[in-house]
């Protein structure tokens, strides 16, 4: 392990043209000690020739398994003190990872993530994480542009919901146990994180400003597709394993948690798919009003 070093790792399957400028704003960091490894995971485009262009960057292949699996093969290859992994459809602002870095080595954090914006046909949005509000319970500590939680904060905050998505990471290569949920559909960074937080305490930071971008384009293996599809998979299948994986390390209360979301989703996609069928039709059931709620 090589101190101050942040280990890249950006997965990427059939993203040629996104994948090429993920990497460009990966060397354009102004931090100068990083590692950048790609992780093709069974393109079949001409991601790897695309890729042969630029110098100094770690190109490995492997059979279609996953984005977990991509960010874990890069994982055993890196080298640094500290792991960030960039998606393909995503980009760094250039001082990403130096405001990051700065931000573990003052407060001695085990990770840090920053807030982004989604760009969808040249319009930007805010974060699902900005707009929902509920990062002003978390901002009683505040350092600057951060905000710092407690490992008993960071254990609340992600066993409900996941505000950091894998490109707005940066986490310690000590502290994490696993890597990346490879038997995820979708939650693989929830799933790294939540592992480090109910294995051992962990610190962390927030900062609201922006500093990546997420290109949406129905692509993506979240962002931009259809609610039933991510509801399947997000609340249906991985909730499952969350429960399953790490139930003996959570209270009582933390299990009905869990329990309780994933049946309100469940209920959610019940009457997301009712109101799409003859017999709601029949009934007249106000589709304007499912679609506001539920699509």
């Amino acid at each position: 392990m090589i101190k101050g070093l942040v280990s890249v790792i950006i997965p990427t399957y059939n993203r040629a043209d996104y994948v090429v400028e993920a990497l460009r704003s990966a060397q354009a960091q102004t931090y100068p000690l990083k590692q950048i490894i790609i992780v093709d995971d069974g393109s079949c485009d001409d991601t790897a020739r695309r890729v042969a262009a630029f110098e100094g960057v770690e190109y490995y292949y492997q059979k279609n398994r996953g984005q977990g699996a991509a960010r874990n093969y890069g994982l055993r290859l890196a080298r640094g003190e500290y792991v960030a992994s960039l998606d393909s459809d995503d980009l760094w602002d250039e001082d990403f990872l130096a405001r990051s870095v700065e931000c573990l080595e003052a407060f001695e954090l085990d990770f840090a993530f920053a807030n982004w914006t989604k760009e969808r046909d040249g319009q930007s949005s805010p974060s699902e994480w900005l707009r929902n509000g509920k990062w002003r319970a978390y901002q009683t500590r505040r350092r600057g542009d951060w905000s710092l939680l407690s490992p008993a904060e960071v254990r609340k905050l992600f066993l409900e919901m996941c505000p950091a998505p894998s490109s707005s990471l940066l986490v310690r290569r000590d502290s994490i146990v696993s890597g990346w949920g490879e038997h995820m559909q979708i939650a693989d960074d929830w799933y790294l994180i939540l592992e480090m937080a109910l294995h051992h305490p962990c610190s962390a930071a927030f900062s609201l400003t922006p500093r990546w971008k997420k290109r949406v384009d129905g692509k993506n293996v979240y962002d931009g597709r259809p609610f039933a599809e991510t509801a399947r998979k997000l609340h249906l299948h991985d909730y499952r394993r969350f429960r399953r994986d790490f139930s003996s390390r959570l209270t009582r209360r933390e299990r009905f948690s869990l329990a309780r979301h994933s049946t309100l989703y469940r209920l959610r996609l019940l009457l997301h798919e009712s109101a799409r069928t003859d017999l709601a039709e029949r009934l007249k059931i106000p589709l304007v009003i499912a679609r506001r709620y539920f699509a």
